[in-house]
């Protein structure tokens, strides 16, 4: 099979942003550690934690950060890029050369895309992960009291390829007791069971689900079982599962979809999920947008040199977060549909990079 080869503009104008996007990757991951390095030094010098504690609770909110820092790193490789070709007057010797600056900034486009997926692999399969380990490792860290009486307690676990997705209306940690249990459990990828029982009980180290009701689904029927008692492979002890309620920024979207369908089977709002799944697009999606956003700003004069791009980087970056807080919080709120709360921001910054673009390039 013959490879693609990738035209030469492409190799050079991605090569001069590979260097600045790692650049900012870094830049941008320091500056969101830092507030967290001060969390970690609280729990080693107060409360005694050991150092290779807080060092490991580092490692596994790093996937978090690095995931929120692409988008920018993309914004400000994009603008310092453009900007030094710019200022070198390659741009205007590829124009002359009938390169057009639309091709120019198709390329940047092309390289925003594949920092969004990136940026969406990270979200949907390592940090979730990352996340739950970082919980788990902060309550050994620490010896935090659980909170007795928890609701609407929400957590995931795979044994031998199912993946479980568990949600109790109300959790009694000191007797072992899970109230209102729903369990979606996948395989390969797909819904194959649901189980529903008004009560679960640790008993003898195991999790007895009591009088529910167990649906299969198996191809365009489905067959529901009633039981009495049904054991569940569920390794966690009750003190494990009573860790502090995850947000919903840091569960997959695979768990959030699972979450909407448990809380609409018990009758509660799921506004904030919906907005949130549409979010965990929306919010990767912004790399590809600032990138483009970045050819015609770039192009404008810098006699400041990296100081104006780095500043422009955070004044789009601020604009951006500001709007989009607010209509994810209207979308939480229901003044909003999800969809329209979680990409407005995106529309706008697709907008300015469409108009900006097609009057650079005049």
């Amino acid at each position: 099979m013959r490879a693609v080869a990738i035209p030469l503009l492409d190799r050079y104008l991605w090569r001069q942003l590979r260097d600045l996007f790692l650049f900012g990757v870094a830049i941008f991951t320091v500056l969101l550690l830092v507030n967290h390095l001060f969390t970690l030094a609280r729990l080693v010098l107060q409360q005694g934690a050991p150092f290779s504690a807080a060092l490991e609770l580092l490692v596994y909110r790093l996937p978090y950060f690095l995931a929120f820092s692409f988008p920018m790193a993309m914004l400000l490789a994009s603008l310092m890029t453009i900007a030094r070709l710019s200022d070198g007057q390659e741009i205007t010797a590829m124009r002359t050369g009938g390169i057009s600056l639309g091709r120019i900034a198709l390329s940047v486009l092309a390289a925003g895309l594949l920092v969004s997926a990136g940026t969406l692999f990270f979200n949907e399969i390592l940090v979730p992960g990352a996340e739950d380990r970082y919980r788990r490792a902060l309550i050994r860290a620490v010896d935090t009291p659980v909170n007795p009486v928890q609701e609407q307690v929400l957590f995931r676990d795979q044994q031998e390829g199912i993946e479980s997705v568990y949600f109790a209306r109300r959790f009694l940690t000191d007797q072992g007791i899970m109230e209102g249990v729903v369990v979606n459990q996948f395989e390969g990828g797909r819904l194959q069971r649901v189980i529903e029982a008004p009560q679960a009980r640790y008993l003898d180290r195991e999790w007895v689900f009591l009088h529910g009701t167990m649906y299969l689904f198996t191809g365009p029927t489905t067959v529901a079982t009633t039981f009495d008692r049904l054991t569940l492979a569920l390794r966690r002890t009750p003190k494990e599962i009573a860790l502090p309620k995850r947000e919903p920024s840091e569960m997959s979207i695979r768990e959030l979809r699972a979450y909407i369908r448990l809380l609409r089977r018990s009758g509660e709002s799921a506004a904030r999920y919906i907005v949130e799944v549409q979010t965990k697009f929306a919010v990767p999606a912004s790399a590809a947008l600032f990138a483009l956003l970045a050819v015609p700003l770039g192009l404008r004069p810098h006699r400041s040199g990296p100081s104006v791009g780095m500043g422009l980087t955070i004044l789009v970056l601020v604009g951006y977060y500001i709007m989009i807080s607010i209509t994810v919080t209207l979308g939480q709120s229901g003044r909003l549909a999800p969809i329209v709360a979680a990409w407005l921001p995106d529309a706008v910054l697709a907008a300015a990079a469409v108009s900006l673009l097609r009057r650079a390039d005049r």
